[in-house]
């Protein structure tokens, strides 16, 4: 999974979180289940534009000490690993984590469940009254 998909989807997760704790190791957690959906990741140079552009754009709009960035920074720091193991050449079956290493969901050509997730996990960001399904507009704090 491209880090800026598991960086939007720990935002999402976080977002619905209590404490900035809960929502950088859900985040965490996210990223195991993200990874195990199909997917095509991308060169190291490409992977840090578009994670630096996912964290920007969840900054800017939530604030670096909010429950969604920590959610997104939980999310996307499981890919040092593959950045580490790009840059020493560790081959991935020497890798910690068990989806980066033997269950990583199998290789596509598109990109089109990270799209989908993306998409969910900005409307959820961005448009919180429809993924409530109300919930706020009646007082309800939708967590």
């Amino acid at each position: 999974m491209i880090a800026a998909v598991h960086a939007l989807t720990g935002a999402a997760i976080g977002g619905r979180c209590r404490s900035r704790g809960q929502a950088l190791l859900l985040g965490a957690i996210s990223h195991l289940a993200a990874d195990a959906l199909p997917h095509r990741d991308l060169d190291i140079a490409r992977e840090a534009v578009l994670l630096a552009g996912a964290l920007g754009i969840i900054g800017l709009t939530r604030g670096a000490e909010s429950r969604e960035f920590a959610g997104a920074i939980g999310a996307a720091l499981p890919d040092l690993e593959n950045v580490v193991a790009r840059v020493l050449n560790i081959p991935s079956s020497r890798l910690l984590l068990p989806t980066h290493s033997s269950y990583h969901g199998r290789e596509t050509k598109g990109f089109r469940a990270q799209v989908a997730l993306s998409l969910v996990c900005l409307g959820t960001l961005f448009f919180p009254r429809i993924s409530c399904a109300g919930g706020r507009e009646r007082g309800n704090s939708c967590r």
